[in-house]
C-alpha cells in the first residue's frame, strides 16, 4: 500500500518538476521577470475613499468623521441627511446606484441634490385587449 503512494508522489513531483523547467524556458524567452516592475494602479483611485464607505464610517462614529469629496474639500454631514442618504441608496438599482455616487461624491452641493435623486422610473408597457401568445405556430394575437 505504501509503494502505491510511494510512487504516485514521485509521479507528482516529477510533473512539478517539468512543469517548472517549461515556465523557466518560457519566461527566459519572452521576459525576464526580474526586469518587469510593478506599476501602481491609478494614483488618483487612492486619493478618494469611495462616498458609500466614508458615509458609513461617519455614520458609526456619529457624525463625527469628515467627507471627503472628488473637489478636496470636506465637510461633516448630518447624521439624520446621512441616513436619509444610505437609506434612499438601498432601495435603488445598480444604475441609478451608481449615478447617485458620482452626483454625490462631486461636492457638497451634488451631496444635497443626490437626497432629492428620483432615479429611473420602471418602464409601464401594459398589453391592450385580451392577449394569448406564444411561441407555436398557429397561436394568433386576438387584438
Amino acid at each position: 500500500m505504501t509503494n502505491i503512494f510511494n510512487e504516485i508522489n514521485i509521479t507528482m513531483r516529477i510533473h512539478e518538476i517539468l512543469l517548472e523547467k517549461k515556465l523557466k524556458k518560457l519566461t527566459k524567452k519572452h521576459v525576464d521577470l526580474d526586469d518587469v516592475e510593478d506599476k501602481p494602479e491609478d494614483p488618483e483611485m487612492d486619493k478618494i475613499p469611495h462616498i458609500i464607505m466614508q458615509l458609513r464610517k461617519a455614520l458609526d462614529v456619529d457624525g463625527d468623521y469628515s467627507i471627503t469629496f472628488k473637489d478636496g474639500k470636506k465637510a461633516k454631514l448630518q447624521i439624520d441627511q446621512i441616513k436619509q442618504f444610505l437609506k434612499k441608496y438601498s432601495e435603488l438599482k445598480p444604475d441609478d446606484r451608481s449615478r447617485m455616487q458620482d452626483i454625490a461624491s462631486a461636492n457638497i452641493e451634488g451631496f444635497h441634490k443626490a437626497l432629492n435623486f428620483k432615479g429611473s422610473e420602471p418602464v409601464k408597457s401594459a398589453i391592450k385587449g385580451n392577449r394569448y401568445m406564444s411561441t407555436l405556430p398557429g397561436d394568433r394575437d386576438d387584438k
